[in-house]
């Protein structure tokens, strides 16, 4: 199956994909609050996760299918739990991860003194979107554990980049130069893209977690 082949093959799974509707509704709130929070920059990298997050959906949206019986027994089960969904979150991530570069490098030309704190959140955005990558590896098949894991990761790199408080971590990000946070966050995409691969081939023999597709469940009985 070739790019292109792929691309409709995503888009089609995603039009049948669990409540599509609502989802949809839900990444245009998010989408607006998120570009809102990021321009006017009202809490500090509250809208690069907010982006971060955003760019997950497209890949939940496949996922959310893979409750279905019918998948379950398709010949095409590898793939929707693993290359698909790993390559719609790498390039929805690359969107994402421009969106911001595009923004900060925007405030530095309006604001230079604001330097240091673009190029700190430059770095966020790519470890977040790493670490979202890999929780949607593992995501359906292990709801509960990827949750802790998730939040516990986010709440220690928030602290030591000094989004949670002051720390020396946050002061030496902001000395980075810029050409190399930029280098470091597209690295963190890479890494994160094939670390949800690595796990997704990993785990897509186990059953999915009935806490991931509750909604789903309930449907179908």
């Amino acid at each position: 199956m070739n790019i292109r082949e792929s691309w409709r093959f995503a888009v089609k799974c995603m039009k049948l994909s669990y409540k599509l509707k609502t989802n949809l509704i839900c990444m245009s709130f998010l989408a607006v609050i998120a570009l809102v929070y990021e321009i006017f920059n009202i809490s500090d990298g509250m809208g690069a996760y907010l982006m971060a997050v955003l760019a997950m959906y497209p890949a939940q949206l496949v996922c959310s299918l893979c409750g279905s019986c019918l998948v379950q027994s398709s010949p095409y089960k590898k793939v929707l739990m693993t290359s698909l969904p790993t390559t719609l979150t790498f390039c929805s991530g690359i969107v994402v991860y421009l969106l911001i570069i595009g923004i900060e490098g925007i405030r530095v030309c309006v604001r230079p003194q604001a330097l240091g704190q673009s190029t700190r959140m430059i770095l966020l955005c790519g470890v977040m979107l790493m670490l979202l990558d890999i929780y949607v590896g593992i995501a359906y098949k292990y709801f509960v554990l990827s949750i802790i894991l998730l939040s516990v990761s986010m709440v220690g790199f928030y602290s030591l980049s000094g989004i949670i408080g002051k720390s020396v971590f946050a002061q030496y990000l902001m000395r980075i130069p810029l050409p190399a946070a930029l280098g470091i966050g597209l690295c963190c995409l890479l890494l994160g893209g094939a670390l949800q691969y690595g796990l997704s081939l990993l785990v897509y023999k186990k059953p999915m977690s009935r806490r991931a597709i509750f909604g789903l469940l309930r449907q179908q009985a």
